[in-house]
């Protein structure tokens, strides 16, 4: 890391340890829907309660997420898009699971690599990351992560009232209101609703974005409880481009794209990403008999992705719109001898997909004329009952086993002309049906050496199915690829430790993945899908919480990863492109004595060198960024906050990759964001 880096995070920032800020003893729901201690429970789950949410005020995904051990998030060109990385190379392939408040935000069948842009996130109460495979309650996608984001807290018992407001660099500027109140003895709300608008520091990175969210608690009686979430979220974000020529990075030019063919597409089509989402879902829970909890909870949803593809030598365009009813079924029964959950997942999916070519245009000895390339519909259904018991064989060790069957269906209809389209590039296959099975055993054991340390091991068989666009939005010369979904193993062991005044948490793990649907180019660059071999992905990770005084603290998250081919025909043994061995986040928080209305945080983030490509003939030398955030309480009801990000200004690429050319994403210069919040 560079010295004046950290010569910069000593000089503005010192540490806090404050309990208010990093919770030592925190509570999950991920992993069972269920809260539970997470010192006890046998898997690595990474969370961030309000507290440091707020200390961060996140604009982005990665602020939220790239604190926790193991998780990396990075924007993409369109600002509000992302790609992830936990236990997997940096990439858009749809080995995680994203939920807001416990419902996943898309179909499998429909993975949209942005799918965090779906969340909340700008407005999380918590967060919660569960790495490797999911439980028996996650089917497809759960492979590598499952995050869950946490839109609203309980209702407040009185009447609560809050407005917040941002100004930063770039014109960037926020506005949040929020109410909270308890209505009479059986009924509660809480709502909010967010604005926020930026120019970008580049060209064409303006964004504009809408967040809602409405809970209403209603208590039937004591055995009948609801819970009505509505959430919505709405982005129209410009597209810029990546970079082929680094001295772009280091010269911090503020150009769109380095290549005439994107200004030639600016003047013909709109290069601008939309992500729409709406989802109302009614939880009811039964607690008739005592030892059983019954919970039904459906839902319907909306999704809307469109954008131009950039990564295409054409730039077609994309509009799909997703309908959702869903139902989830859940029940808990405690046994004599532990707890079984079990029930089912069930939803219907209708969907259209529109791929059209704008603009007439020559590419690579190709000519793209004006029209449709895909016009099609697909229908969805998937089901899957599944099983967990635990059983508590001693005071000491308790054993869980579980197992989930996962049925997944796709009908295709399309409607234009079988064949090729008029480049004779892309190809439209006829009107077909495709299914899925897959059934995914997990077994753990946890042991608990005392109060307040645990040991565990557990193994999770995962799976993901191919999505509708990869099944159906073939190439020319590939019409017969046929796709299989993904099946992967983890194997994992840890230890949990609450201390009186720390928290400390490490995982080892192994992963390997087979059928791999891999992305390759062929003579003319253009991409198609196949399933490949295998791969293997093993590391360990670490969170460690440290109340050093009363006046400070300090969190440290850290990852070491290696991924690789195994005997792979084109890449042998190497290592995958866009995976650093080493990531890494450090945090000291200092909230003094004299001054406790004051918050200080200073934060280095970091990502270790990578090769570009599956060659590995060629190399990034990531990246080490500082942040300082702070927060002063003026009164009980009136804060101001701010934060400077990027502190040393550094020239970098939050992504590099080498295919058929270099391609970088620039990260984000030096910024300043200051704000207001109001209580009444």
């Amino acid at each position: 890391m560079s010295k004046k880096l950290i010569l910069s995070l000593s000089v503005c920032t010192y540490l806090l340890a404050n309990d208010s800020i990093i919770e030592l003893n925190q509570i999950s729901v991920t992993q069972t829907k269920q809260e539970e201690q997470n010192l006890v429970i046998a898997n690595s789950i990474s969370k961030k309660d309000k507290n440091e949410i707020d200390l961060d005020q996140a604009t982005t995904q990665k602020e939220l997420l790239n604190s926790l051990s193991g998780v990396r998030i990075e924007q993409t060109s369109s600002g509000i898009g992302h790609t992830t990385a936990i236990r997997m190379p940096n990439g858009t392939n749809g080995y995680y699971l994203f939920m807001q408040d416990g419902i996943a935000v898309q179909s499998s069948g429909f993975f949209n690599h942005n799918g965090l842009a779906y969340t909340s996130f700008e407005n999380a109460d918590n967060v919660e990351v569960l790495k490797g495979a999911g439980s028996a309650l996650y089917g497809s996608d759960a492979v590598a992560a499952t995050i869950n984001v946490n839109s609203l807290e309980k209702p407040s018992k009185q009447l609560e009232r809050e407005v917040k407001t941002t100004a930063g660099s770039f014109g960037f500027y926020s506005a949040k209101a929020e109410m909270s109140d308890t209505i009479d003895e059986k009924s509660a709300y809480r709502a909010n609703v967010s604005y926020s608008t930026e120019d970008g520091y580049r060209e064409h990175t303006s964004y504009d974005r809408v967040e809602a969210n409405l809970r209403y608690d209603y208590k039937y009686n004591d055995e009948n409880i609801l819970k009505t979430i509505f959430n919505y979220t709405k982005t129209d974000a410009e597209q810029a481009d990546s970079f082929s020529d680094y001295s772009y990075i280091t010269d911090a030019s503020k150009k769109a794209s380095d290549k005439a063919s994107f200004y030639t597409a600016l003047n013909n089509t709109d290069i601008r990403r939309e992500f729409d989402f709406a989802r109302l879902s009614v939880d009811w829970a039964n607690y008739t008999n005592d030892n059983l909890e019954i919970v039904l909870t459906p839902y319907i949803r909306f999704n809307e992705n469109k954008y131009v593809a950039t990564w295409e030598k054409n730039l077609p365009s994309n509009d799909t719109k997703i309908y959702t009813l869903g139902l989830l079924q859940r029940n808990t029964l405690d046994t004599n001898y532990g707890e079984v959950i079990f029930g089912f997942d069930t939803e219907y999916t209708d969907s259209s997909l529109v791929y059209n070519q704008d603009f007439a245009t020559t590419a690579s000895g190709k000519t793209y004329p004006k029209g449709s390339i895909y016009d099609y519909d697909v229908t969805y259904t998937a089901i899957a009952p599944y099983v967990n018991n635990k059983w508590e064989m001693t005071d000491k060790l308790d054993f869980d086993l579980g197992a989930r069957f996962d049925y997944n269906k796709f009908d295709y209809k399309n409607n234009l002309s079988t064949g090729t389209d008029a480049s004779g590039v892309y190809y439209r296959p006829n009107d077909k049906e495709d299914s899925f099975t897959h059934f995914s055993p997990k077994a753990s054991f946890t042991y608990k050496l005392d109060e307040t340390t645990t040991l565990y091991t557990r193994y999770a068989n995962g799976f993901t199915i191919p999505s509708a666009t990869k099944l159906y939005s073939m190439k020319a010369g590939y019409s017969e690829a046929k796709l299989d979904p993904e099946t992967t193993n983890t194997y994992e062991v840890g230890f949990k430790k609450e201390f009186e005044k720390a928290y400390v948490e490490s995982s080892l793990y192994f992963m390997n993945i087979e059928d791999t649907i891999t992305t390759n180019k062929d003579a003319d660059g253009n991409t198609y899908y196949l399933n490949g071999g295998k791969s293997e992905h093993k590391g360990m990770e670490l969170t460690l919480f440290s109340n050093l005084t009363e006046d400070i603290s300090s969190k440290i998250a850290y990852s070491y990863s290696k991924h690789n081919f195994v005997d792979d025909d084109n890449y042998k043994d190497n290592e995958m492109a866009e995976a650093p061995n080493h990531t890494g986040n450090f945090r000291l928080f200092y909230n003094p004595y004299f001054m406790k209305k004051l918050t200080l945080m200073g934060e280095i983030q970091y990502v270790g060198d990578y090769y570009m490509n599956n060659e590995n003939t060629k190399k990034y030398s990531g990246y080490e960024v500082g942040n300082v955030k702070g927060t002063y309480n003026l009164s009980k009801s009136l804060s101001i906050f701010g934060k400077v990000t990027n502190i040393t200004d550094k020239k970098y690429a939050t992504s590099a990759s080498s295919s058929w050319s270099d391609s970088y994403t620039p990260g984000n210069p030096r910024a300043y964001y200051a704000g207001l919040n109001y209580k009444f």
